[in-house]
């Protein structure tokens, strides 16, 4: 029996291990779903923030648009894929999922020439996920993984100088995650365990940012947004328990209240652009993202039944990253405009604490768009980006094999000014 509970110890583990996984990984921090024109340009916003999108990418941006009332909206559809190879050449892959990020910005009409005021709605750490088969080789470690994130963003933005604009936001998150995976009772003589965390929260951050224009061609930016503080408050499941640990939890089925504290990472970005040849604009970001907030994840049980279901922490040691990305748009005429963009995005997880439910690799991300004028204060953006990620071999006690991950993206935004 001892040598069970070890076994269903690092079970548990991997299942706390999923729950902090489940948080938003690297397809989605910072990803091309905040508006349709800034993700064909690979997300490459910071320095330009000329549309309502500047919610999400730089408010400072908000200074520069019209006095008229003004939305922008649409949403991405964000499809991910996973294909896993065990050590001794099994193969699986990811069930498919489509997501759909809102995103709706909302600019009344200005009282004053130099301040604009307004209200974003998106999905910072975008909404995604990964499913396996519940009967395949990553079940010991992750059946599914869902995570969604909604911000409320209200903003203001001004003219500090002449050439110098700032803006303000404060961040309402609202976080929603599930889990599952299964557990190994063979030694007892019993079919797999099931093991189910689902949870919600909400926390509070703030954004700012800077754009300055030297000159008419160039513009700089920089860009912060706080770290998130979230208290995730759920439910834990388990199901089909087997007969010996039965009396132990009072019946093959077990129930606690849970909560699990996250941190959101705090970024930092900055960005150039260059609006003055031939009707081409260029841009370039720079971004850090301190993913180094998930250092750990604890999960605290309202009900615990020792040895097996007990509070915990599980060391996950992610890293901050950069992201670099650059986009262009050529304005063919005064109505149509093509774009393109790149991003290179590396993973923040280790190898040692990497599992099938955030299974992140380096992604290089290409993007293509257009926009179109359709009447006065209508406009249509779209795009569609491909993520790919080369093969990530890893070796640790979660699930070891090679993990290779492609997404796709494509979204609509519509403007409308009046």
């Amino acid at each position: 029996m001892s040598a069970w509970l070890d076994h269903g110890r690092r079970a548990r583990l991997r299942g706390i291990v999923l729950l902090a996984a489940c948080s938003p990984t690297l397809s989605f921090a910072g990803g091309p779903v905040h508006g349709a024109r800034a993700a064909a340009m690979g997300t490459a916003f910071v320095g330009l923030a000329d549309d309502a999108s500047a919610f999400a990418h730089n408010p400072a941006g908000l200074a520069l648009l019209g006095p008229e009332r003004q939305i922008y909206g649409g949403a991405t559809l964000v499809m991910p894929a996973t294909d896993f190879r065990n050590p001794s050449g099994l193969e699986e892959s990811t069930e498919f999922l489509a997501f759909a990020p809102p995103h709706l910005y909302y600019l009344p009409k200005a009282s004053h020439a130099d301040w604009r005021f307004g209200l974003g709605v998106f999905a910072p750490f975008g909404v995604g996920g990964r499913k396996w088969s519940s009967n395949g080789l990553t079940r010991y470690a992750s059946t599914e993984s869902l995570i969604g994130t909604l911000a409320v963003n209200p903003t203001l933005a001004g003219r500090l100088a002449p050439g110098l604009l700032a803006g303000f936001g404060l961040d309402l998150m609202l976080v929603k995650s599930l889990s599952r995976l299964r557990t190994d009772q063979s030694l007892l003589g019993a079919g797999d365990g099931m093991v189910k965390i689902k949870g919600s929260g909400a926390g509070l951050g703030y954004n700012f940012g800077l754009l300055y224009a030297p000159a008419e061609e160039w513009s700089l930016g920089a860009a912060y947004r706080s770290k998130i503080r979230v208290r995730l408050k759920g439910n834990l499941h388990l199901r089909n328990l087997a007969p010996p640990l039965q009396p132990l939890f009072g019946g093959a089925a077990f129930n606690s209240d849970m909560s699990s504290p996250l941190t959101f990472p705090d970024i930092l970005s900055f960005g150039v652009a260059y609006k003055g040849w031939r009707n081409i604009t260029l841009t370039v970001d720079a971004e850090q993202i301190r993913w180094s907030s998930f250092r750990s994840q604890k999960l605290n049980l309202e009900r615990e039944v020792p040895p097996v279901a007990t509070d915990s922490t599980t060391p996950l040691r992610w890293r901050n990253i950069w992201t670099l990305r650059a986009g262009v748009e050529l304005r063919l005429s005064g109505t149509t405009a093509l774009r393109a963009g790149y991003a290179y995005v590396p993973s923040p997880v280790p190898e040692r604490t990497l599992s099938p439910a955030a299974p992140d690799g380096t992604m290089h991300h290409f993007s293509i768009g257009a926009g179109r004028k359709l009447r006065d204060g209508l406009a249509l953006d779209v795009f569609y980006t491909v993520g790919l990620a080369g093969k990530r071999n890893v070796e640790n006690a979660i699930l070891s094999g090679s993990y290779r991950n492609t997404n796709h993206y494509a979204g609509i935004s519509i403007a409308q000014a009046f």
